[in-house]
Order: structure tokens, then sequence, then C-alpha cells
């Protein structure tokens, strides 16, 4: 019996590590990742200069991709910059608002639509989501 659970528990777990990590171009439904922009956002899409990426999401099943930026720039630069940068590559600015702890827009371009949550912190830099889902 021991046995049994400890290879259902080596499986369960091999499968976890393997849908956690690796290249988001793969066939898996869910793929975690950390440092890249997934291949999944448009090549034209704008990052602020200087960002580090953080965690990133390849959902297959909903057509979801995600990223999360630490962005060397206090949020109302931020927020400027992702505006104009969506604006320049033929994105629509659906809804920009928020207050001086969070800024929301969501955007769409075609079938695709997206959104990017920035907040700021107290060193100045600011802290962005972006979400896009496609068709």
């Amino acid at each position: 019996m021991r046995r049994l659970i400890s290879l259902t528990l080596v499986v369960v777990l091999g499968l976890a590590v393997a849908s956690c990590g690796g290249d988001d171009a793969s066939d898996e439904p869910l793929v975690f990742g950390e440092g890249e922009i997934p291949s999944t956002f448009p090549d034209d899409f704008p990052i602020p200069p200087g960002s580090v990426i953080g965690s990133t999401l390849v959902d297959r099943v909903n057509n979801r991709s995600e990223a999360s930026l630490r962005v060397p720039a206090d949020m109302v630069s931020t927020v400027q910059y992702f505006t104009v940068g969506l604006v320049n590559e033929g994105f629509v600015i659906d809804l920009s608002e928020g207050s001086a702890a969070e800024w929301t827009l969501k955007f769409s371009d075609g079938g695709m639509t997206g959104l990017i949550k920035v907040s700021g912190t107290a060193s100045g830099l600011s802290l962005a989501v972006v979400t896009l889902n496609q068709p």
C-alpha cells in the first residue's frame, strides 16, 4: 500500500512540475514561467524599457496570457507609457481609470482584449500585471 501511495505521489508531483515550467510554445494547456514575456504576446506589444519580467502564465484552455512586470518608473509614467504605446500600435483604449494607488487600462485590438493593472510602490517603482485574452 505504501508503494502505491509513493508511486502515485511521484507521478502527481512529476506532472505538476512538468506543467509549471518550460517553453510556453509547447502544447501544454497551462504553462507557468518567469523572466520572459510569453511568446503568445504580440511582437509589437509595448513593454516599458528596463522592466523586469516576473511570473508569467499561458492558459491555452481559456486563450489567456499574463505577465507581471516591475517597472523602473512611477505609476503615472508607467500608465502614460502603456497608453501611448498601445495607441501607437493600433490598440484602442476602452477604459482608463483608477486612483493614486492603482490604475486600470482595458484595451482591445480586433478580437483581442486586454487588461493592465498598475500600482505604485513607496520606492517609486511600479508594478504592472498585463492580461491578454485572444480569440
